[in-house]
């Protein structure tokens, strides 16, 4: 149960990081959206919308009452994500990934995070951690790893973004 515990709530992690960064730049996913071309015109601010409406309802139904269901659907949304920015990368668009406040570009560190996240809600499906209200040491343990996971997972496309000033 700890494997499946500490995927499920690693997904949940990166899913409130995702919307409290949408909250705290709005502007960043609807100008990527813009920059990678892919949707056009009014539908770029549509579309961001409903991306971070979608993970803002994922987290809170996730964080009240995990399920198979629910991280099944998580899993599509990330397995999308991944899909998108496969094809925005190869077909050679670029820009940034629009996650949030700092300028990460578009890159293969952002499709395998959305990868790795998927996979981790396809754990969860096999076995839903338990809900908050069922604390209990072992599960505090599971929220720490989760937590830390879920950070890291969150800054390995920043972090292994090239960085101009580090290579000289």
């Amino acid at each position: 149960m700890f494997p499946t515990s500490v995927a499920g709530y690693t997904v949940v992690v990166v899913l409130v990081i995702a919307v409290a960064e949408h909250v705290r730049a709005p502007r960043a996913l609807p100008d990527a959206l813009r920059a990678h071309g892919m949707i056009r015109g009014r539908a770029t601010g549509f579309a961001a919308t409903a991306v971070t409406a979608v993970e803002a309802l994922l987290a809170v139904a996730l964080l009240m009452r995990p399920s198979a269901p629910l991280f099944a659907a998580a899993g599509l949304v990330f397995a999308g994500y991944a899909a998108y920015s496969w094809h925005v990368v190869s077909s050679g668009r670029g820009g940034p990934c629009g996650c949030g406040g700092v300028e990460v570009p578009m890159g293969t560190w952002v499709i395998v995070r959305a990868g790795v996240l998927a996979a981790l809600s396809a754990v969860a499906v096999a076995g839903p951690p338990p809900t908050l209200s069922m604390m209990d040491v072992q599960l505090v343990v599971e929220l720490l790893a989760a937590l830390v996971f879920g950070v890291l997972l969150w800054h390995l496309p920043a972090a292994m973004a090239p960085h101009p000033e580090v290579a000289r």
